[in-house]
């Protein structure tokens, strides 16, 4: 019990501490503007007493110098669309998070203990040490998921104009320079492919095109990739290849469309079956009651 009340007072003592930060990161903020105009050296971003004391207790799972998961970090972020700018920012968000989930565990775990239930209090602080770990990565999955819905619909606008350009005689790159100014993350993805390409070898352009690809195991913007490598590696059509996935992925659209239109039909019907059980005992209940007294 004296363990958990420990935790818990530690809990508040690191609120206390992070809110005290937070204001005089302020004031530092505010005192180096001021002295901004008279230094041109940039100020290197503080790290806070608990920040660096996490990344000493966990630098494997905190500091972008030591992770060991720095490649699956940069590959989440690459599918995801890079919500974070750089690794740093994402672990710093990670620092956040569980320090987020670490302050209520330890708040709800010393509240538990205060009141004599020993037995839940070790199991609240895990379940929520284990949450604030995993949060970031889930939220990165997450976004990449929903990105990866979001390419494939964009995919059907984006090869409806690259085929209408190749149809009209324009070249493939010059297509694929213009279907990327439609916008969405599929045109995005073409701009990506036509900028690497300008730069580099046309393999190493598709290598990068597919590492940024949100889900790695999508079929069809596998073999679009693959069909612009046979174009520009054995000089194959590409129009044909083009048509063919538009069709394709105009019946996935149309079959996940269907998917969704059902399962709002299957929940709409459910809950029309709760709301007319709802009624009848609502107006069953009282004749119920007297019946009984």
């Amino acid at each position: 019990m004296t363990f958990f009340a420990f935790l818990g007072a530690l809990s508040l003592s690191v609120l206390a501490f992070e809110l005290l930060n937070v204001f005089q990161n302020a004031f530092s903020t505010f005192g180096g503007s001021r002295l901004s105009h008279f230094s041109s050296q940039p100020q290197a971003k503080r790290r806070s007493t608990w920040e660096a004391l996490l990344i000493a207790i966990l630098p494997g799972r905190f500091d972008p110098d030591s992770a060991k998961n720095m490649g699956d970090v940069i590959s989440l972020l690459r599918r995801a669309g890079y919500p974070y700018d750089t690794p740093g920012e994402f672990y710093a968000a990670a620092i956040r998070d569980f320090s987020t989930f670490l302050l209520v565990g330890g708040m709800l775990a010393g509240a538990l203990a205060a009141m004599n239930i020993i037995v839940a209090a070790p199991v609240i602080a895990m379940i929520f040490i284990l949450l604030g770990l995993r949060r970031p990565y889930v939220r990165l999955k997450t976004l990449a998921k929903k990105r990866a819905e979001s390419l494939r619909n964009n995919m059907l606008i984006g090869l409806s104009v690259l085929s209408s350009l190749l149809s009209s005689g324009v070249g493939v790159q010059e297509a694929l320079r213009r279907a990327s100014t439609v916008g969405g993350p599929f045109c995005n993805l073409l701009g990506l492919l036509v900028a690497r390409m300008e730069v580099e070898d046309f393999t190493k352009a598709i290598d990068v095109t597919r590492a940024h690809l949100p889900d790695p195991k999508d079929v069809e913007a596998n073999l679009f990739l693959r069909d612009i490598y046979d174009f520009f590696a054995n000089n194959r059509p590409v129009l044909s290849s083009v048509q063919g996935l538009q069709e394709s992925v105009h019946r996935s659209v149309v079959e996940s469309t269907e998917e969704r239109a059902a399962l709002v039909r299957q929940r709409a019907g459910l809950f029309g079956v709760m709301a007319v059980l709802g009624l009848v005992l609502a107006i069953i209940a009282p004749f119920m009651g007297s019946g009984l007294m």
